[in-house]
C-alpha cells in the first residue's frame, strides 16, 4: 500500500507542474487577447472591442462614425452595406433591404410578414415552399432569405 502511494506522488507532481506551466502560458497570452461584441439593432449596429488594460472602445466605421446603419443593397455582383447602401436606396429601392431582422424565421402566415409588405411595398417577397419562410426576390436571378441577408451584414 505504501509502495503504491509513493508511485502516485511523482505523477501528481508532474501533473501539477504541467498545470502550472499551462496557467503561466495562458497568463502570458492574456495580454494579447481581446473580445469583440456586436450590438445589432433594427436600424443601426455598433461594434465594441475590449482589451486588457483598456476600457471598452466603440469601433469607428470607414465614415468615422460609431453607428453603422443596418442596410444592405444587392446589385448583380456587388453588395453594399451601411452608409453606402443607404445612399443607393434612392436610386434602387427594390434592391435595398432594411428592417429585415423582423422577418427572421417567420412563416408566410405570420402577421409580421403582412406588416412588412404593407410598410415596404417595393420589396417582392416570395415564399420557400419547403420551409414556408420569406425570401426577398431582388431580380429574376437573385433571391435571398432574411437569414442570408443577416449573414451579409455580420
Amino acid at each position: 500500500m505504501a509502495d503504491k502511494v509513493r508511485r502516485q506522488r511523482p505523477r501528481r507532481r508532474v501533473c501539477w507542474a504541467l498545470v502550472a506551466v499551462l496557467l503561466a502560458d495562458l497568463l502570458a497570452l492574456s495580454d494579447t487577447l481581446a473580445v469583440m461584441s456586436v450590438d445589432l439593432g433594427s436600424e443601426s449596429m455598433k461594434v465594441a472591442i475590449v482589451k486588457p488594460g483598456v476600457p471598452m472602445e466603440i469601433v469607428l466605421n470607414k465614415e468615422s462614425r460609431r453607428k453603422t446603419p443596418v442596410i444592405v443593397t444587392l446589385k448583380e455582383n456587388e453588395r453594399f452595406f451601411g452608409d453606402s447602401a443607404a445612399s443607393m436606396a434612392i436610386k434602387n429601392p427594390k434592391a435595398t433591404l432594411r428592417y429585415f431582422q423582423h422577418l427572421l424565421g417567420k412563416q408566410a402566415d405570420n402577421p409580421h410578414v403582412a406588416l412588412y409588405q404593407a410598410r415596404f411595398p417595393e420589396h417582392e417577397l416570395t415564399f420557400d415552399p419547403q420551409r414556408q419562410t420569406v425570401h426577398f426576390q431582388i431580380s429574376s436571378q437573385l433571391q435571398f432569405s432574411p437569414e442570408e441577408v443577416l449573414g451579409m451584414v455580420l
